[in-house]
């Protein structure tokens, strides 16, 4: 190590000269002597007066050293004790990494820390140790001080800000974008209210120059972020790649949309999500995706015909069993669209005498409520039981009656418990707060008899996308015939 550059570190702070002699000269005097008997060469002499050693930022002699380090013209350090360079133990795992990084030596005189020793490299990995501790702790807090801000309803997107919205640097609370706003509105109206599917609201918004938050063009993804993000309603949500951690809270910040508008739209988003075709199928055959097989239970596949006569181009929407059309081992026949609507319109006509009565269902859905309200209590109970158990153990632990590993075992299994009881009574709270916002089965069916007809093909896509989930199809046979006897067998509607 003879002749390296070396850097001389100085620092007191006027209380510590006061109290306990530590003269900056007699620092500086020390390590220069230790200096010569190393034979080390001194680049310059860095000292920081009368300043804490709290951290490093107000400390303009060490910046000038880290500055020169960074540079490459010190590559050793030498200070009269360890807590002179730092009392922090985050700046003094900054400093050894940034020693690390450019090959630059750390002497302590007092300690006898030297870092071209073993002891000192010793040092330097007990330095690691913390170092990856101060790490995670840095990480702990970053994500726990996230999390707090997220659930007292304040906004961690950072620059992220979610479209209909603003936030200016520092502040914790984003605010209305109004132009961005209204377009929000305009997408939750086209998408809930209008039928408009995700690649046609695109499609309009790119055709009228329309720019995204980041300024490109819109696509479905985009979108579909836009209407599942419950920020526009004026919630919070936190960690959305994580089911375990994700939550939402309500928000500081104004909704855009209402909590029943932003509700439709998860609705249909989960249904067109489990009926939309990979390929978008043509506007006529809106059974695609509905009809399953009565034979073997799979899905039929369309399988449109186009026929050229005298009056021009003619298509036939049918559809194949996929088990037969796959693998020729289901006996189902071809059925046309025509069939299956002719079919789907008697199979309603018949549905209306096995509605329950409007008081059966009253009563049922009381008693689900009074069962809810019980359920409730208990939860409730329970929640008070688990605060009294804590304000026990933290007794416990006080007196001396169990050790904090203990109380922190016992602690963390009962916040455990307590977040999943708060998690089943918000359900509860929200079921119980829910305005019903579909039709019940009786009203799908006298509304499908009675406007049926009289609705446009995406129309018809829609109400089914809405409210029916799957229709089973029989085809018996006729013979003589590529055809059969299309019946419904069972219509299954979309829970709520």
């Amino acid at each position: 190590m003879a002749n390296l550059e070396s850097a001389i570190y100085c620092r007191v702070s006027t209380d510590e000269q006061a109290a306990e002699g530590f003269s900056i000269r007699a620092q500086e005097q020390k390590l220069k002597e230790y200096a010569n008997v190393k034979d080390w060469s001194i680049y310059g002499i860095y000292m920081d007066e009368g300043i804490s050693g709290k951290n490093i930022v107000e400390r303009p002699a060490i910046n000038r050293m880290i500055d020169d380090i960074k540079a490459g013209r010190v590559k050793n350090v030498i200070v009269f004790k360890l807590d002179r360079l730092t009392r922090s133990v985050a700046d003094l795992v900054f400093l050894i990494d940034l020693f690390k990084q450019n090959q630059c030596d750390f002497n302590s005189l007092t300690e006898s820390i030297d870092t071209s020793t073993a002891s000192g490299r010793m040092f330097i990995k007990i330095i690691g140790i913390f170092a990856e501790f101060e790490r995670e702790n840095i990480g702990e807090r970053v994500r726990v001080g996230r999390e707090r801000k997220a659930r007292e309803g304040y906004t961690v997107a950072g620059n992220n800000v979610s479209y209909g919205y603003d936030r200016v640097y520092g502040e914790r609370v984003q605010t209305i974008n109004e132009v961005e706003a209204q377009r929000v509105k305009m997408m939750f109206d086209m998408y809930v209210n209008q039928g408009m599917s995700l690649a046609a609201i695109c499609k309009s918004f790119n055709m009228q120059n329309i720019p995204t938050k980041k300024g490109g063009l819109w696509n479905a993804a985009i979108l579909r972020g836009i209407l599942t993000n419950c920020n526009v309603m004026g919630n919070v949500r936190y960690c959305i790649d994580n089911a375990e951690r994700y939550f939402e809270s309500e928000g500081k910040h104004e909704p855009i949309i209402s909590e029943e508008l932003y509700n439709a739209a998860q609705i249909l988003i989960e249904k067109n999500a489990r009926t939309a075709p990979s390929k978008k199928p043509a506007e006529h055959n809106y059974f695609v995706n509905f009809l399953y097989c009565a034979i073997c239970g799979k899905k039929y596949k369309p399988q449109n015909a186009v026929y050229h006569t005298k009056q021009g181009k003619s298509i036939s929407y049918a559809f194949n069993c996929i088990t037969r059309h796959l693998r020729g081992n289901c006996n189902a026949k071809r059925i046309t669209a025509g069939k299956v609507e002719k079919a789907l319109i008697e199979y309603f006509s018949k549905y209306a005498d096995t509605f329950t009565s409007d008081n059966e269902t009253a009563a049922l859905l009381e008693t689900e409520k009074q069962n809810a309200l019980i359920q409730l209590q208990n939860y409730q109970e329970q929640l008070k039981n688990y605060n009294d158990k804590e304000k026990e153990i933290m007794n416990l632990y006080v007196k001396g009656k169990i050790d904090f590993d203990s109380y922190r075992g016992l602690k963390e299994q009962l916040d455990s418990d307590r977040e999943y009881i708060k998690k089943e009574v918000e359900k509860l709270a929200v079921n119980d707060d829910e305005t019903p916002i579909t039709l019940n089965r009786e009203e799908i069916v006298t509304s499908f008899q009675e406007n049926w007809q009289g609705l446009t093909d995406s129309e018809k896509r829609l109400f089914l996308t809405n409210y029916i989930k799957k229709i089973t199809v029989s085809n018996e046979p006729i013979e003589g015939s590529n055809f059969g006897n299309t019946k419904i067998v069972d219509v299954e509607f979309n829970s709520y």
